[in-house]
């Protein structure tokens, strides 16, 4: 669930491409960009995260094994989507869009549903999300150059990634990262560790109606937020604990050989003070170094391999 720049996706395939693996665990996929590309190298990728709006872009992507959205199953989904019923399903929709605009999200939510199989679903949802991004990104300016929501559905159908089908068996779980890691069997670890701010320090209207959307539950953002506490993903006002949290969760990956952890500075914890606590636990064998300050105002970001 954690966003991640497509320019800092650049930097860690190219050093994940010099780290030999089959397998590889991801507990933090967030939109799964890296799980996906790893497909294409013949990966085994074990994708993972605690949200389920997330999970749910993972396992149309990478889980899924060639499956995609058939012409009727997208005019099933969108025929007569504007037609109202007496109240909406979910309620809470009328928090982020229009009348209009949550009768369309609210019809389209209970329609996915009736699909026969779950990467049909997955995908359904992924496009609604897109969709939800889209209708979302516009100001009362620039409103009237908006399209019809049902076109951009179908656009993001025709446009979506490419399903590819690698002959191993991905799996899209939606755990807490501890839960996921314990006792998983893979050749490699890739983190990338929520920030110390915690999910409750996101821009509320701007991720929690993924989840309101997908959950179908009013209270879905507030629910994830709760279940972070005293975890990863929770507030963290100390380098202290927050290194404590990364100590406990590397302690429940001690099977996997290889670490890559991508750690952006950004003024809280130095990359040489993860890298001291890292050292209690595993030898670390390189630390690769990136300098985005030309994009993301003087950030640098570090991906440590310990193995």
């Amino acid at each position: 669930m954690y966003p991640i720049n497509n320019r800092w996706l650049g930097f860690e395939l190219n050093i994940l491409r010099r780290l030999k693996f089959t397998s590889i665990a991801i507990p933090f996929c967030g939109s799964a960009n890296l799980d996906w590309y790893l497909k294409f190298w013949d990966k085994e990728v074990y994708s993972n995260d605690l949200s389920p709006s997330a999970a749910m872009i993972s396992r149309a992507y990478v889980e899924n094994g060639g499956e995609t959205l058939r012409d009727e199953e997208i005019e099933q989904l969108l025929e007569g989507i504007y037609v109202p019923r007496n109240e909406l399903r979910n309620p809470a929709l009328n928090r982020y869009w229009s009348e209009v605009d949550s009768i369309w999200f609210d019809n389209l939510r209970e329609r996915i549903d009736q699909l026969e199989s779950p990467y049909a679903r997955a995908l359904a949802i992924s496009h609604g999300l897109q969709v939800g991004e889209y209708a979302r990104s516009f100001t009362p300016r620039t409103v009237g150059l908006r399209q019809p929501l049902s076109d951009i559905f179908r656009r993001s159908c025709r446009q979506q990634r490419r399903i590819i089908n690698n002959g191993r068996l991905n799996q899209t779980t939606s755990l807490d990262g501890l839960d996921f890691i314990q006792g998983l069997q893979a050749d490699a670890l890739f983190v990338r560790f929520p920030g110390p701010g915690g999910l409750a320090s996101w821009s509320q209207r701007a991720d929690e109606w993924r989840e309101v959307w997908v959950g179908r539950d009013a209270t879905a953002w507030d629910q994830l937020v709760k279940t972070r506490h005293g975890r990863l993903g929770d507030r963290v006002l100390s380098k202290e604990r927050y290194l404590d949290l990364i100590t406990q969760f590397l302690g429940h990956a001690r099977s996997i050989p290889t670490w890559a952890i991508s750690h952006t500075e950004d003024g809280f914890l130095a990359t040489g003070e993860l890298a001291a606590r890292l050292g209690r636990l595993r030898r670390i064998e390189t630390i690769y170094h990136k300098d985005f300050s030309e994009f993301v105002g003087g950030r640098n970001t570090y991906l440590l391999v310990a193995r």
